[in-house]
């Protein structure tokens, strides 16, 4: 019964979601602008009933009969590997994992939380903070692959590369990048970069380039050759634990503020940065602003190919950068993925359209650390009660294709649209309240930097009901009248 309550509409049932499609695909079908607007005022559309996905779920774990999963630890992350399952790492109860959520199977692999695969498959990485004798080491994943093809347990596998560094030790979240891959005359090299967060003792992130060296026939490793630590770039500034590496090491995604304090500050934002230049010898790295998305995110996932960035939203706890164990109450997080921009060459110019793939409003119920498979789709993770109530911890792993929803552009282009939105997530609040017994609980109302949000979860019809319904508040004049608020919901569908 508790399943299914979690995976229907968090808000509304099948009659007028169906409306709301109908209503989206005959306004995308050619009308022009203006018969778009009143499309989009027209009802009676419920808009109160907002789906809790924004794209169909093609994949689920644990299925119905499967053994439960009553802990997440932390984050979770994919497993390429050369076949059609879906493979990822994640840790429960301090035990790292591998499931092949496609056919339910799971067992244990060594250490106790952050297993991270190389973007090529080859290696598993878990860091210092959660290994026997805190260092760094390099598992290979090809017989973790066998032992979860035969449902055995590989926790006692010997790593390939143990890395002892002394400003090493502790460090705990790490994402992994390819610089480089080569044939030498000393053999096959691949150069992986990591990166780190700080220590037990200290937040600054740092970067390692690891050079492995392979037997082009056999495979079997012959060297690895790691460089120095290097600090990450001083232009990411108070990243508050959010800084995550691209698949191909050259972009690095943040939060940056301008004040230490883990709080909302006006300006504050996720950011995209490119890493120009490294310097072993003395520890530093250079990088440069490539993109400002102008709200508040943290520790996002790049696409295998690079072209999407996926992250969750947080609402009532700031960020939330961490999560072990599910959300606290007051909190709620979804999951949204942003399209990135390229040049000809291929370089990162910025992003266009965003798309958010879950809406939640129950306190202490969300979807948060999306993470992509090397096919484009992602997963992320769902908690079903919040950390700390009474019923059983139920969490799932859940699978989306990004590619088969629409993109939507503009909710955080300027001021002028932001605060219209923020006018429109008020009146959303004012109107469903009295239907929806949640919004007057923690976390809503909504906060001002949250209330955009609001946008990428609404249809055209419904955002034009609500104006219609609400067009004598007096919220409605304040934003510039009904035709202005009209106008924002009628972009929601083009």
């Amino acid at each position: 019964m508790a399943r299914k309550r979690e995976e229907r509409s968090v808000l509304g049932d099948h009659a007028f979601r169906v409306i709301g499609v109908l209503l989206s695909a005959a306004l995308v079908s050619g009308c022009d602008e203006a018969a778009s607007r009143e499309a989009a005022a027209a009802g009676p559309v419920d808009y109160c009933e907002v789906p809790a996905f924004g794209s169909d779920v093609i994949a689920a774990r644990p299925a119905e009969g499967d053994a439960p999963v009553d802990d997440v630890n932390w984050f979770a992350r994919p497993v390429p590997h050369e076949g059609d399952d879906r493979i990822l790492g994640f840790a429960s109860h301090d035990q790292n994992y591998l499931y092949n959520i496609t056919t339910g199977v799971r067992v244990r692999i060594p250490d106790r939380s952050d297993a991270v695969a190389t973007p090529d498959g080859r290696y598993m990485t878990v860091p210092s903070y959660y290994t026997p004798d805190s260092n760094i080491r390099f598992y290979p994943i090809a017989p973790m692959l066998e032992a979860l093809e035969a449902g055995r347990d590989i926790a006692d596998l010997e790593p390939a590369f143990i890395h002892e560094h002394p400003a090493m030790s502790r460090v705990y979240y790490q994402s992994t990048g390819i610089v480089s891959s080569e044939a030498t005359d000393a053999g096959d090299v691949t150069t992986y970069r990591l990166m780190f967060s700080g220590t037990g003792d200290e937040s600054r992130f740092r970067i390692v380039d690891y050079r492995f060296t392979h037997d082009p026939g056999t495979g079997e490793l012959r060297g690895v050759v790691p460089t120095g630590p290097m600090a990450l770039c001083p232009i990411v500034t108070n990243d508050l634990n959010t800084p995550f590496i691209s698949k191909d090491a050259r972009y690095v995604a943040a939060y940056t503020t301008a004040s230490s304090e883990p709080g909302y500050s006006p300006g504050a934002s996720l950011k995209l940065f490119e890493i120009t230049s490294t310097d072993p010898a003395n520890g530093t790295t250079s990088c440069e602003l490539i993109h400002d998305f102008g709200f508040a995110a943290g520790k996002a996932d790049f696409s295998f190919d690079g072209s999407m960035l996926t992250f969750h939203i947080s609402q009532g706890a700031y960020l939330t950068p961490f999560v072990n164990g599910g959300l606290d109450s007051g909190t709620i997080t979804d999951v949204v993925v942003a399209r990135l921009d390229h040049d000809a060459s291929g370089d990162v110019l910025g992003a266009s359209g965003l798309q958010r793939l879950t809406t939640s409003i129950e306190s202490g119920v969300g979807s948060y650390f999306p993470a992509f498979f090397p096919d484009g789709t992602l997963f992320y993770i769902a908690n079903a009660v919040p950390k700390g109530g009474n019923r059983e911890k139920r969490f799932h792993f859940r699978v989306m294709d990004p590619s088969r929803s629409p993109w939507r552009r503009g909710v955080f282009a300027t001021e002028e649209s932001q605060a219209g939105w923020r006018t429109i997530a008020t009146l959303w609040e004012r109107s469903c309240a009295t239907r929806l017994p949640a919004l007057s609980e923690t976390p809503f109302p909504l906060q001002a930097h949250e209330a955009p949000w609001l946008s990428l979860s609404l249809t055209a019809g419904q955002c034009g009901s609500l104006i219609d319904d609400m067009s004598a508040d007096p919220a409605v004049a304040e934003a510039g009248g009904r035709d202005v608020l009209l106008e924002l919901c009628s972009a929601l569908d083009r």
